[in-house]
Formats: C-alpha cells, sequence, structure tokens
C-alpha cells in the first residue's frame, strides 16, 4: 500500500502487465520494469521497451493488424499451419 503511494507521487503509470512484469513510465519519460508480486512464473523482460520504449511485438502487430482467415478454404488452413 505504501509502495502504491510513493509511485503515485512519484508519476509512475503502469503501461502494461506481461508475464509478470509491469512496464512503467513516469512524468520525465524514465522507463521501469517492476516484478508482480506472487506471479507465479515469470517470462523474460523486454529489454528492447527498456532500451528504446517500443514493445518488441508492436511490429508485429502492426504488420499484422487487419489479417484475416475469414473466406480461406480449410485445406489452404491445414497447409499453412504445417
Amino acid at each position: 500500500m505504501i509502495s502504491f503511494l510513493t509511485d503515485l507521487v512519484g508519476g509512475w503509470r503502469e503501461l502494461r502487465t506481461l508475464q509478470g512484469f509491469s512496464y512503467q513510465v513516469n512524468r520525465n519519460g524514465k522507463r521501469r520494469v517492476v516484478p508482480v508480486e506472487d506471479y507465479g512464473r515469470r517470462g523474460e523482460i523486454d529489454m528492447q521497451w527498456v532500451a528504446s520504449g517500443e514493445f518488441s511485438d508492436e511490429r508485429m502487430h502492426r504488420k499484422f493488424r487487419n489479417h484475416t482467415l475469414i473466406g480461406v478454404p480449410r485445406r489452404k488452413m491445414q497447409y499453412a499451419s504445417v
């Protein structure tokens, strides 16, 4: 509870929570990664976000944003997954 209040006064804002880590940025633009309490198995920290401010999966998200499988025959989907 006290850590929450100090973060609020310090101006830290949570952008994303992923694989047991909270990605936060403050008013000055500084970035930090904080482990989430009581999270079972943590993944790896996205070091690209720490260095550049861009998450590693954002590029793939932009590229395949409008991708859809509607209208693709089931047989073609079967071969594409192999």
